[in-house]
């Protein structure tokens, strides 16, 4: 996820200027993370609680109807779905790298790259927003966050997921972000990014400070998942004053530093296209694209129902699952044969101490989202770093 360690044998970067006294020639160098405003995109969502009977067997008709046509949209019938131990039917698997947004964005990235790293001296200079030293680490600047794109271009070329439109997303995305840096580079704008300049005597300084200073942005996972399972159990779960499990939710969320967010069509416009999404009767999300935020929805039709019970603080639980899945594998949901909502509920139940038997419960009118041997397998799989059955 994220930017890629550079190869400290990169080339040099085009003479992009003169100064009065001559030309100045920069070396983009390794080692440096550059920004990329391009983020995975991904949504979960759990729905409500409330009015599931525990039925044995379930009629279709009885079933979350949003949760139906996501299935459908992925090309699958819900009747015939899952064995009998929880896998689903030959799951569907997507890479990355065969998807036509694919494709596209490799094309305009490879001719951004090309036009402005063959540019001659003359025609750069006329993109610098000042003839100084500075004016030409802007454009040095630029340059290398063009490699390090075609780089993660490649990594995220061979991730695999179960849902297609993700990846449609994502590189739509990408490409968005691509052309809105790219006009505040020849607006000579702030371009958020931190790169490192080698000048002509070998003397090796900053190249260009905007907004951000990675380091990396690769997880350590360990640690990350330590951390976050500490935190979270530490939160303690009860109702509040008000009658509600409103605040003990909004502890979960904000003990590993992310926020809640009540706008829930907000959602909407940065996890569009998911069928899973329905305002009635869903009662919080998780969108990629916005991955330090949880949306929870009070105006879902059980609202009161569910934020007065404990399974509001166990659908807390299971969206910071989906939020530690994607910052694990860079997707939510990855090819591991189950269903990505049943290994959520399984993550959340095994390392942030969900119950299993009230999210399960909360699964009746989805069966996919019931948690099984199998999802428990691929929860543990994906909490030691794998997110892919077939590559690892």
């Amino acid at each position: 996820m994220g930017p890629s360690t550079m190869d400290p044998r990169a080339a040099c970067a085009p003479t992009v200027a003169r100064k009065h006294t001559g030309a100045v020639v920069i070396c983009v160098i390794a080692g440096v993370m550059v920004l990329l405003l391009l983020v995975f995109f991904g949504i979960g969502t759990v729905v409500s609680s409330a009015g599931r009977a525990a039925h044995q067997t379930m009629d279709t008709d009885d079933y979350d109807q949003s949760a139906l046509e996501d299935l459908r949209a992925r090309g699958y019938e819900p009747e015939d779905y899952l064995n009998d131990d929880g896998t689903v039917k030959d799951q569907k698997v997507y890479r990355f790298s065969e998807a036509d947004s694919y494709t596209q964005y490799k094309q305009l990235l490879e001719g951004k790259s090309s036009e402005y790293n063959s540019k001659s001296p003359d025609d750069a200079i006329k993109l610098l927003p000042e003839l100084s030293d500075r004016g030409v680490e802007y454009y040095g600047a630029w340059l290398k966050y063009l490699l390090t794109a075609e780089q993660e271009l490649e990594a995220s070329g061979e991730r695999t997921t179960t849902d297609p439109n993700e990846i449609d997303i994502y590189y739509n995305a990408q490409t968005t972000a691509l052309n809105e840096l790219e006009q505040k580079f020849l607006h000579g704008e702030d371009l958020g990014i931190h790169a490192t300049l080698r000048d002509s005597e070998g003397n090796v300084r900053d190249l260009y400070t905007g907004a951000f200073d990675l380091k990396s942005s690769q997880p350590d996972i360990p640690t990350l998942t330590a951390d976050w399972e500490q935190k979270i159990k530490a939160v303690p779960i009860a109702m509040g004053s008000d009658g509600t499990y409103l605040a003990a939710g909004e502890q979960l969320i904000a003990s590993v530093g992310l926020s809640p967010t009540y706008d829930f069509k907000s959602v909407y416009d940065h996890c569009s296209g998911s069928t899973r999404l329905a305002d009635e009767t869903t009662l919080g999300a998780f969108c990629s694209a916005t991955p330090n935020l949880i949306y929870i929805n009070q105006d879902s039709r059980n609202w009161t129902y569910d934020v007065t019970g404990s399974y509001y603080p166990n659908a807390a639980k299971h969206e910071l699952a989906h939020a530690m899945i994607y910052r694990i594998c860079g997707t939510t949901a990855p090819a591991l044969r189950v269903d990505h909502e049943a290994l959520t509920n399984s993550y959340a139940t095994l390392y942030f101490g969900a119950e299993r038997d009230v999210l399960n419960l909360g699964a009746q009118n989805a069966p996919w989202y019931t948690m099984t041997d199998a999802s428990d397998a691929a929860a543990q799989l994906v909490h030691d770093g794998h997110c892919s059955i077939s590559a690892d």
